[in-house]
Order: C-alpha cells, then sequence, then structure tokens
C-alpha cells in the first residue's frame, strides 16, 4: 500500500496552495489537505487550552503552538484515515519528481522506524550524527539520526508515532524541538527518526506576500528571558555530549545534508494534485 499524503497550510495562504498544487503536479503526488490552526484567529488564552505556556526552553511562543496544533490535526487526519505510514508536508516546499516511487513502494522502510525525514534544512553550517548503518534505497540512503535537525516540513510517520506525539499534550515546544530534538524532547528521545540523504524536500516556495504571515513573535524580557536562555543552553550541552559520545564510541558520523532533486536517470511522474 502506497504511503498518503497529508499537506499542512493556512486556508487565507491561497498563494502558497497554487505553488504547491503545482509542486505536486509536477512530481505526480496528490494530497489531502489540513486546514492549518490560524495564530491570528484566537487568543493566546484560546491555544492554552492544548499547550503549556513556557516548557523545556522557556516561553512558547503563540506562532508556534498554532504550527505544532496544525500538525497535530495532520497527525489526528493520519490515524482517522487507517493508513500505516503518511508523509506529512507543509506548504512551502520543493519536491523531487522522484518521491512519488519512494511513496507507491514503502517496503524500503527501516523496520524500527517511527519517523523518516525527507526534508534538508537550509543551512550551510548545520551537520547532523547519522548512525554509520547504511540503507539504501533508489541511489539514496536511510540512516538513523543521533542528533537533533531542524525543521518540521516533510516527515513521514507511523501510526503508532502520531498516536505517541499526540499524547504529549499540553504541547510545550516547537514542532520540530517535540520531533526532532532529544535533547529538549522527551518525547523524541523514545522513539527512532531516520533521514534521507540526499534530502528529497527542501523549503522556500514561497508566495508573494505570503511570507511568515501571523503577528510578530513577543520576546521575553527579564528574568523569563534569562531562564529560557539558560533552559536552551543546557539542551545544547546536554545535546553536544550526546553527540561527542556517539562520534568517539563510532556509533556515528557527522554528515551535511544536502538536498537533490534528482539522483536517478530518468523519473517522469504521472500528474495529479491536491485532494
Amino acid at each position: 500500500m502506497s504511503i498518503p499524503i497529508f499537506l499542512i497550510g493556512l486556508e487565507r495562504a491561497t498563494g502558497r496552495a497554487r505553488l504547491m498544487e503545482q509542486e505536486l503536479q509536477k512530481a505526480g503526488l496528490s494530497a489531502t489537505r489540513v486546514n492549518a490552526v490560524d495564530c491570528d484567529a484566537a487568543t493566546r488564552e484560546d491555544f492554552l487550552r492544548d499547550c503549556s505556556s513556557e516548557g523545556p526552553w522557556g516561553y512558547f511562543q503563540t506562532k508556534d503552538m498554532a504550527c505544532t496544533l496544525s500538525h497535530a490535526k495532520a497527525w489526528e487526519a493520519v490515524i482517522a484515515s487507517g493508513a500505516e505510514q503518511a508523509l506529512i508536508l507543509e506548504d512551502d516546499v520543493f519536491l523531487t519528481p522522484e518521491l512519488a516511487t519512494w511513496l507507491d513502494d514503502p517496503s524500503w522502510w527501516p523496520e524500527d522506524a517511527d519517523i523518516v525525514r525527507f526534508e534538508r534544512w537550509r543551512s550551510t553550517k548545520l551537520y547532523v550524527a547519522l548512525g554509520r548503518k547504511r540503507q539504501s534505497h533508489l541511489g539514496r540512503e536511510i540512516r538513523l539520526m543521533k542528533s537533533r535537525h531542524p525543521g518540521g516540513a516533510a516527515y513521514a510517520l507511523t501510526r503508532k508515532a502520531a498516536q505517541h506525539f499526540l499524547a504529549q499534550k499540553p504541547f510545550d515546544i516547537t514542532l520540530d524541538g517535540l520531533l526532532f530534538n532529544p535533547s529538549a524532547s522527551a518525547a523524541a528521545r523514545q522513539i527512532n527518526i531516520y533521514q534521507v540523504i540526499p534530502a528529497m524536500v527542501e523549503q522556500g516556495n514561497e508566495a508573494p506576500g505570503e511570507y511568515q504571515m501571523g503577528s510578530p513573535r513577543h520576546r521575553p524580557k527579564g528574568w523569563p528571558l534569562l531562564r529560557q536562555k539558560i533552559r536552551r543552553g543546557i539542551a545544547e550541552i546536554d545535546g553536544g555530549a550526546r553527540t561527542i559520545a556517539n562520534l568517539a564510541l563510532g556509533r556515528a558520523t557527522l554528515e551535511k545534508i544536502t538536498y537533490a532533486p534528482q539522483v536517478l536517470p530518468d523519473a517522469r511522474p504521472n500528474q495529479t494534485s491536491i485532494a
């Protein structure tokens, strides 16, 4: 059975929606739309029904609450669909046409994988610790992540993983922190996360006037700001210690994740669109 796609996007971001429909058509893919939670459509007090005001990284921004809750809606949709795995996409990404072939036949899925990341975070300096065991599929590798990797724009997860993260309510950290930062998220420490390299998805497919939509972020002051810096500093130190240990013991290597639109000699997918 193929892996379905759930695409998260704001209803008012019509430009993004058009660009993503074009991107899906070029890749020969279809997606089920999940309307994102709009941070401007409710008060912070409304969001605090499902989120905590602070967490392991300090002050939890209302905009970040909306993002995490949007993905929670997608996890609920995955469970309701009956799918064993599903790909979650945000509405500002570029896709390789080769993604369709991966989703059509999930036999490559590692037996112990809870999440498989398809995204490359756009940083020229970021290195990620990846397990030494290499699984190859259609010209790319799938390797176990041994350190944090920012970004939550393209990842596939199992039904069990969706249930696991929904059980973390009230949410208290950014979406990518919750999923992909084991130093800041107990939930991330309890699952196995794999990374596809070269990555098959990259952010940056932005519509004019729709970049960074929503109200500006609140910056804490005084003791709340200091407490936030201390918490994040502790998480960074812990993450660094874990990574150094894995490297020293030969369990991982440091890799720079790249994005490759095509690694196979030919890819001509069929044309479909958002459902």
